[in-house]
C-alpha cells in the first residue's frame, strides 16, 4: 500500500508540472524560458522533455506532436495513476517506481489484524487503530534484558572529581616525567645519597639507558648543600656523588613535579598540584602495588606559613574527602620541617586513617633553586585514598578491566 507525500498531495490538486507546462504553452504557444511562470519550473521542464513533448531551440520551448496529442487526448497516465494511489492506495507497477522515485508517493507500513495492542508501533498511532483495539496489561514483572550503558572506569572517574575540586581551590595542574634521575627524585629534595628509601629494595633502576642529564646551573649548589649546607645554614650531608645523581630512576613519588616546578619559579606566588603513578617494588596483594598513582602540591607565598599549611588541609578535608572530623599528627620527612600528617575518620570502617603528608620545604631545598619564599608541601597515597571512598577492599579493582565488576560498580558511588 502507497499514500501520497505532501508534495504528492500537492500535484494531485494543482497538476503535475510537466502537465502544467505543456497545456500553458498549448495555450499560448512557444515560449521562452525566461517567460515561464510555475510552480517547480526546472521539474516541469525537465519532465517533460524527458516525457519528448516539448523541443528546446535558443532558448524557446515548443511543443512536439507528441505533447500536442497529449493535451488534445488528456491521456495524462502518471497524473492518474496519482489520482488512483490516492484512491485506492496502489496503481500499475510502472507508475509506482516512477512516482516514488520523483518522492509523491511512500510506501506504508500494513497494519494486521489484531485483537489487542501489545506494543506501540508509529505505523499503529499514525492509523489510529489505537482508538478501536485494547492494550494488553502490562506484567512489569516480565524479564527484560539487561542493558549495561557505557560509563568510565569508577577510578578515572574520580581522578577527574579529584582535579576539579582541587582546581576549584585555586590549585593548577602541572606533570613531571615517569622516568627520572636520582637527582631529582632525591638530590634536589636534599634526600641524603645514603638514605635506605634510594636503595634497590625501594626504587627500579633503568638497565638501558642507565643514567641521564642534570642541569648545570643547579649542579654545584645542590653538590655544596649535601657536602657542607652552602648557605641554608645546614652542615649537610657531608657526602655527595655526581655519579650517582645521574643514575635513572622510575619515580618513587610526585614530589618531582614540584621541586620542578620551583627550579623555573618566576617569582609569582602560586598553587599547584600533581596527581601521576610513581613506582615502588612491593610484593603485590589486596593493598600493596608496585606501581599506584600519588597526589601532591605546593603553596608558593611570601608570607605563607605552617598555620596556612593546617588551615589548607582541613579545608582539602572537607572540599576534597567530604569530612571535617581530622586530626593532626607531627611527623618526620626529609625534605620539611616542620612536618604533620592529617588523619581523617572514616564512619565506614570506624577507624582514623593516616591520609596526607605535609610540612614546609627546608631551606635546603628552597636555597639552591633560588626561592626565598616559603612553600607549604603536601602529599598523599591517591591509590589508597580511593579505596576508601570508593569502598574497594582491593587496590588491585581500581586498575581492573574485569567486565562484570566494571559493569555492576554503580555510576554515582564514586562522586565526590
Amino acid at each position: 500500500m502507497y499514500k501520497l507525500t505532501e508534495e504528492g498531495k500537492r500535484y494531485l490538486e494543482r497538476g503535475l508540472p510537466e502537465i502544467v507546462l505543456i497545456e500553458l504553452i498549448g495555450k499560448k504557444g512557444p515560449l521562452r524560458i525566461e517567460e515561464i511562470n510555475i510552480e517547480s519550473k526546472n521539474i516541469a521542464i525537465s519532465w517533460a522533455k524527458k516525457n519528448g513533448w516539448i523541443n528546446i531551440e535558443q532558448g524557446v520551448l515548443k511543443l512536439t506532436p507528441k505533447g500536442a496529442e497529449i493535451i488534445e487526448t488528456r491521456a495524462y497516465a502518471l497524473q492518474s495513476a496519482l489520482e488512483k494511489i490516492d484512491r485506492e492506495g496502489t496503481c500499475e507497477e510502472e507508475f509506482l517506481k516512477v512516482l516514488e522515485s520523483r518522492n509523491l508517493i511512500e510506501r506504508v507500513k500494513e497494519i494486521p489484524d489484531i485483537e489487542e495492542i501489545a506494543q506501540l508501533t508509529p505505523e499503529i498511532i499514525i492509523s489510529g487503530i489505537w482508538k478501536t483495539k485494547p492494550f494488553k496489561p502490562y506484567d512489569v514483572y516480565a524479564p527484560a534484558p539487561q542493558v549495561y550503558p557505557g560509563k568510565k572506569h569508577p577510578y578515572a572517574q574520580f581522578i577527574e572529581e579529584v582535579k576539579e575540586k582541587l582546581i576549584e581551590m585555586g590549585f593548577e595542574e602541572v606533570e613531571s616525567p615517569l622516568v627520572e634521575t636520582e637527582f631529582w627524585n632525591f638530590d634536589a629534595l636534599f634526600v641524603p645519597q645514603d638514605h635506605p628509601a634510594r636503595e634497590w629494595h625501594d626504587i627500579f633502576f633503568l638497565k638501558n639507558p642507565k643514567t641521564g642529564k642534570i642541569p648545570e646551573n643547579l649542579k654545584e649548589k645542590i653538590k655544596l648543600t649535601h657536602e657542607n649546607g652552602w648557605i641554608t645554614g645546614s652542615k649537610g650531608w657531608g657526602i655527595w656523588s655526581q655519579e650517582r645523581a645521574l643514575r635513572l630512576i622510575l619515580r618513587s613519588h610526585t614530589t618531582t613535579a614540584s621541586v620542578r616546578y620551583l627550579s623555573k619559579f618566576d617569582g609569582e606566588e602560586t598553587k599547584v598540584f600533581s596527581i601521576g603513578r610513581i613506582f615502588r617494588p612491593d610484593v603485590i596483594d589486596r593493598t600493596h602495588l608496585m606501581e599506584f598513582d600519588q597526589c601532591e602540591g605546593i603553596i608558593v607565598g611570601k608570607k605563607v606559613t605552617f598555620r596556612h599549611l593546617l588551615g589548607m588541609l582541613k579545608e582539602f578535608a572537607k572540599v576534597v574527602l567530604g569530612t571535617e572530623k581530622i586530626k593532626f599528627i607531627p611527623h618526620y620527612y626529609p625534605f620539611t620541617e616542620p612536618s604533620v600528617d592529617m588523619a581523617v575518620y572514616f564512619p565506614k570502617l570506624k577507624k582514623w586513617v593516616e591520609i596526607v603528608g605535609s610540612g614546609m620545604f627546608r631551606p635546603e631545598v628552597l636555597k639552591p633553586l633560588g626561592i626565598d619564599y616559603p612553600v607549604l608541601a603536601w602529599g598523599f597515597g591517591f591509590s589508597r585514598l580511593a579505596m576508601f571512598k570508593l569502598e574497594i577492599d582491593d587496590i588491585r579493582y581500581l586498575f581492573t578491566r574485569d567486565i562484570k565488576f566494571l559493569r555492576e560498580y554503580p555510576v554515582m558511588k564514586c562522586l565526590l
